[in-house]
């Protein structure tokens, strides 16, 4: 049995980290931009590669930001962010943002390990469908999404960033919007 074996834990597979088919990179540019700012990448799910060190990370941004502990609080949160009558009214306006984090918050369910990876393209493939019965391009999303991060408190300010990271990942031959808007999930 290796070190690894003894404390419960696998080396992880780059594999694991990474999307493997255009389905599952186009889930990874929900949040790409999110990503990127950060400080993570948009190659990654959740935006950092799946080992021991970013599970506990992300276990504590989901716990301390969104209240969210296990497997369940993981699919209940991605929910409520995909529900309409949270991006009702005034809500509308952030409502690219809450799809994105709703995606996000599955990634990280699976980085953290609360979901298995199945687990996570189910939920996040139900982020998909909701965005593009809104949204009609990668550019449509983003700029909403863009907008919905101006309306979030404490990062208003950052949206020069965001559109700036945008432009980047769009010019990218391989980036996460290179991949059709129509893509089969």
């Amino acid at each position: 049995m290796g070190l690894f074996g003894l404390f419960g834990g696998t080396k992880s597979d780059p594999a694991d980290s990474m999307p493997q088919n255009d389905a599952e990179r186009w889930i990874t540019g929900i949040y790409a931009l999110w990503s990127e700012y950060c400080g993570g990448s948009y190659k990654f799910f959740g935006g950092y590669e799946k080992n021991r060190s970013n599970a506990s990370m992300v276990r504590g941004v989901l716990n301390g930001d969104w209240l969210v502990t296990n497997k369940q609080g993981v699919l209940e949160m991605v929910d409520y962010l995909i529900d309409d009558k949270n991006n009702a009214g005034e809500e509308a306006k952030k409502s690219a943002f809450n799809y994105g984090c709703a995606a996000n918050i599955a990634a990280r369910g699976y980085l953290g390990g609360y979901l298995t990876r199945e687990e996570m393209m189910t939920a996040s493939v139900k982020v998909a469908e909701v965005i593009r019965t809104k949204y009609h391009s990668w550019h449509e999303f983003a700029q909403a999404y863009i907008e919905g991060v101006g309306l979030e408190s404490g990062v208003s300010e950052k949206q020069p960033e965001f559109f700036e990271i945008y432009d980047r990942l769009s010019a990218l031959p391989d980036g996460p919007y290179s991949v059709a808007w129509e893509t089969p999930l």
